[in-house]
């Protein structure tokens, strides 16, 4: 177990280091963007964090092709926030994404201000984005990285909102799986971070106001701590909370549940 944690650190630590794009905010036709750059080394970062996720059994990866990427990322900001933004490429390995507003659900929770009001928004563009038919998936759409920091929190509209798009869940599993792992990431990350007295409370906001049986039935499924090593990545997600800590919080969700 010992051996187990450090290497979870250390996968943790690499992931974080690794950045496949650069990002920056710039001005397109007078409106702010946030402007992704595919770094020169992206592609072979890409296949290598796709060969972890594979040894790590989760059911994600990256785009290592370019124009694959750029596709990605534009028809997922378009389907979800295209009411009232856009989303374009310039040239072969640039993705721009008009500014939306709102602060990160990741923000809020590291500012200690983040309300179960904002859960409750965020659960319900959880449940609108499973809704919206998906092409690549010839069935619901899903999002494939769906931690706290790619959601943002837009106060005057009381809504959330999902950006970045670099992950992509395996076609093969059913949209049910794919939703609930979506769940599952969310709540993974806020595992980790969140103060004890807190957890549940978060949590079932959360899940109670996504309100679907099949996907809830198929999270409190995958609600346990594994072995071996898909604990790898339980602990990069949950980033390397105690192993009891975790196994306690998240057998209380289930309880609850």
């Amino acid at each position: 177990m010992v051996l187990m944690s450090r290497f979870a650190v250390a996968a943790e630590s690499a992931l974080n280091r690794i950045k496949i794009n650069a990002i920056s905010k710039e001005i397109r036709n007078g409106r702010p963007v946030w402007v992704k750059r595919r770094r020169a080394a992206g592609g072979p970062v890409a296949r290598f964090a796709n060969l972890f996720f594979r040894w790590a059994q989760n059911p994600v990866y990256v785009w290592p092709r370019l124009e694959a990427w750029q596709e990605w990322e534009i028809y997922c900001f378009r389907k979800l926030n295209g009411d009232a933004f856009q989303a374009f490429a310039e040239g072969n390995s640039v993705v721009c994404a008009e500014k939306l507003p709102g602060t990160s659900l990741s923000e809020h929770l590291d500012n200690g201000t983040l309300t179960t009001d904002m859960l409750g928004a965020a659960a319900l563009e959880f449940r609108r984005a499973h809704q919206l038919w998906c092409e690549r998936f010839n069935g619901p759409w899903s999002h494939g990285d769906a931690h706290l920091a790619n959601v943002l929190y837009d106060e005057a509209e009381h809504r959330a909102r999902f950006i970045d798009f670099e992950v992509i869940h395996k076609s093969c599993l059913s949209a049910v799986e794919r939703h609930a792992d979506d769940l599952l990431v969310f709540l993974q990350d806020m595992a980790g971070r969140v103060r004890s007295d807190l957890w549940l409370p978060y949590s079932l906001a959360f899940i109670g106001t996504y309100e679907d049986p099949e996907v809830i039935a198929a999270l409190k499924h995958r609600l346990v701590v594994p072995r071996g090593v898909p604990r790898v990545w339980w602990a990069v997600r949950t980033r390397c909370i105690n192993g009891r800590e975790l196994r306690q919080r998240v057998q209380a969700l289930r309880d609850a549940l």
